[in-house]
């Protein structure tokens, strides 16, 4: 079985997060809606829309066009063009939303940052369209 290692990229807004940056998640999710009828004997349900969020950790930088001033710019924002590859080579894109960012600063130690992203399109901001993957 072949593993890949990671030497993940992450660019949001045209800004590369990856040094700063000490793990990305990339979640796929299909909600599924019940469409059980009554003389069922188990229950059924139907894929919903796919959805991506996109989930990170790293070290605040409070540097200009770093993740801080990045994230911090594009709160209640409009969509903004992200990169996520796992590997450096293979990935996805498109556009997202910043869902939350949260900054963790703890005496005598390195100060930390956490944020959750949205997809919301791939040519577009709210084009409805699923990420690239090249």
């Amino acid at each position: 079985m072949a593993r890949a290692i990671s030497d993940a990229d992450f660019v949001f807004n045209g800004v590369a997060l990856e040094d700063e940056l000490q793990s990305i998640t990339a979640n796929f999710t299909v909600p599924q809606a019940e469409i059980t009828s009554f003389a069922d004997t188990y229950q059924n349900v139907l894929a919903g829309k796919p959805a991506v969020a996109l989930n990170m950790n790293g070290f605040w930088d409070p540097a200009a066009s770093q993740g801080d001033a990045t994230i911090f710019a594009a709160l209640g924002g409009v969509a903004l063009t992200w990169d996520f590859e796992p590997n450096g080579v293979l990935g996805y894109n498109g556009y997202a939303t910043v869902e939350s960012y949260s900054i963790t600063s703890a005496v005598n130690a390195a100060i930390t940052y956490t944020a959750a992203m949205r997809h919301n399109g791939l040519s577009a901001a709210a084009d409805g369209l699923a990420p690239t993957r090249a």
